[in-house]
């Protein structure tokens, strides 16, 4: 039954690999094309959107926007510091859901994306992880050597 619960878990994660390799990458692209064209973040990627809706420091939250969805989401895919890389995805999500349902959008890949991340959050990343390689149980015998 474990074993099933840290499957079901691996194929959640599954889900960041594929935000970073769809929308992480989509994103990193806008300010590296930026970047070289001199142009300023203000005006790049999700930037003016997320002025636009009221949001405050929108550089701040697009590059923030930008990490979740690039790096942080290819984290929660391997399984590294899944919690706080879920947690903070889940918070984007959420603000990415707001933006797509004021705006008359798609929600529905927001929302599910959402769900995912709130529940790794809660969960962590399970056994098939690099968080559980990292993991140490000490166990009696190891408390034993240790004094």
């Amino acid at each position: 039954m474990k074993e099933q619960r840290d499957l079901g878990l691996l194929i959640l994660r599954g889900a960041g690999l594929l935000l970073a390799v769809t929308f992480g990458v989509q994103k990193v692209g806008w300010y590296w094309t930026a970047l070289h064209a001199g142009k300023s973040l203000s005006h790049a990627g999700l930037a003016p959107l997320i002025a636009r809706m009221g949001f405050p420091i929108p550089v701040v939250l697009a590059l923030w926007v930008t990490f979740n969805e690039s790096i942080g989401a290819f984290l929660i895919g391997c399984g590294f510091l899944t919690r706080v890389m879920a947690a903070s995805a889940a918070l984007g999500m959420a603000g990415a859901l707001y933006t797509s349902v004021r705006l008359g959008e798609d929600w529905l890949r927001a929302a599910l994306y959402l769900i995912i991340f709130v529940t790794l959050s809660l969960t962590g990343a399970g056994k098939f992880s690099v968080d559980h390689l990292f993991k140490r149980k000490k166990s009696p015998t190891t408390m034993e050597r240790m004094g």
